[in-house]
């Protein structure tokens, strides 16, 4: 009997789902310089870290809605721009536990700490569903290209 994604998705931990290495910056890495980061690594996310621990996330949202319409200097430290005390996960999480998390309160990225609160990941959203592809590829191909669409009759012939 095969297995629904809800139900993969709540018995998979989180260390199980192939991820990036997570970009990390520190609170006084220059907005100049995380843009650099962002561009060259192509990740939508820079966890940003003191003596280790987690202490913010810098992403793509936040150049659109902090700086895009603002005259910062490029010099601005990511301090000052940062989003403070991010949500984070562990790596013995439940998959299903980000998915939540993302879906209800709207993040693309979590960061993920060991139990002293140390950055040892970040799982984007592209993780999950790179996941969920590849454990459901018949699921996700045979999607319709608008997700509300109804197919009243196949395709072809």
């Amino acid at each position: 009997m095969s297995r629904s994604i809800e139900e993969i998705l709540s018995d998979v931990l989180i260390d199980e789902v192939r991820l990036s290495p997570p970009v990390i910056a520190t609170a006084a890495t220059t907005l100049e310089e995380a843009y650099g980061l962002l561009e060259q690594s192509r990740h939508g996310a820079v966890v940003v870290c003191e003596e280790d621990r987690v202490c913010g996330i810098f992403t793509e949202r936040d150049v659109l809605y902090r700086t895009a319409l603002e005259d910062l200097d490029p010099r601005t430290p990511l301090a000052d721009l940062m989003t403070r005390d991010p949500f984070t996960l562990r790596l013995d999480a439940r998959v299903s536990e980000a998915v939540t998390a993302m879906t209800h309160r709207g993040y693309r990225h979590v960061p993920l700490v060991s139990r002293s609160g140390s950055c040892v990941g970040l799982l984007a959203s592209r993780d999950v569903l790179r996941f969920i592809g590849d454990h459901f590829p018949e699921a996700v191909l045979n999607l319709p290209p608008r997700l509300h669409q109804q197919i009243l009759r196949p395709e072809g012939g």
